[in-house]
């Protein structure tokens, strides 16, 4: 399953950290979300058009102090187009023990609504391992502004879309 997403936000994930090396140690991580997931959303569906995750890569850490390193990589298709976005993540809490907000700053788009500088959030839900665990699940990738990402990360509703069930595997872990 490794592909170019999931290399960029490994290569990203090390970047910060290599920076923040000292901050790392010296504060150590208290929350951490990883994974990566595909599903498609049929029709009908609210959207009223089929929609391809075809990717969603993560990988983000909070330390002692709040502090958030990490990114993800999004891959939508609609309609046949493929939309892509690379996010540098700001934000993560963890409610409930398995699922996981997680906001950033969008540093790469091909989509022309949805521009560099803009915010990106999602919602994922670790459901275990093992052949009898139930899949794991996740939301859709919403966008807007950053005071927008801020409330999403902070707030504990659950989606307002889904969660639907999702191929690949998701880690949510509270140290």
């Amino acid at each position: 399953m490794p592909r170019r997403g999931a290399l960029w936000v490994a290569i990203t994930l090390v970047a910060c950290i290599a920076s923040m090396s000292g901050q790392v140690s010296a504060q150590g991580v208290t929350e951490s979300a990883t994974g990566s997931a595909h599903w498609t959303i049929e029709l009908p569906n609210p959207f009223e058009v089929a929609v391809g995750n075809r990717e969603l890569s993560f990988t983000v850490l909070k330390l002692a102090n709040g502090t958030v390193l990490g990114a993800f990589e999004y891959q939508q298709v609609v309609e046949g187009v493929t939309y892509k976005f690379n996010v540098r993540a700001t934000c993560m809490h963890i409610y409930d023990g398995n699922r996981a907000k997680v906001g950033g700053e969008v540093v790469y788009s091909n989509d022309s609504t949805i521009p560099v500088g803009s915010f990106a959030w999602f919602q994922v839900f670790d459901n275990g391992e093992g052949s009898g665990a139930p899949p794991d699940r996740s939301s859709l990738v919403g966008f807007g502004d950053e005071a927008a990402n801020e409330a999403f990360c902070n707030s504990p509703n659950l989606p307002r879309f889904g969660p639907w069930d999702i191929q690949g595997n998701i880690q949510v872990r509270v140290q």
